[in-house]
């Protein structure tokens, strides 16, 4: 089984990984699942998920509907 790991961008632009994607501190930020093997990676991950999300013009994911990385969908 792949690794995998939350990864958010709050409100004001910063990054985090770690915690349950239930996590109070995340209600309001944009919330992605990834595969990992580094914590980098992982952010780098969900920063290129955002970018093609955005580009397409399609809704960014929230708290209640997370970004699920193809990979770790099953």
């Amino acid at each position: 089984m792949m690794s995998k790991i939350t990864v958010v961008r709050f409100p004001n632009g910063s990054w985090s990984t770690g915690g349950p994607v239930s996590s109070p501190d995340y209600e309001l930020c944009e919330v992605y699942v990834v595969p990992f093997k580094t914590e980098a990676d992982a952010r780098k991950q969900a920063q290129a998920a955002r970018r093609r999300l955005a580009s397409k013009s399609l809704p960014l994911p929230t708290q209640h509907a997370p970004f699920i990385h193809p990979a770790l969908a099953s």
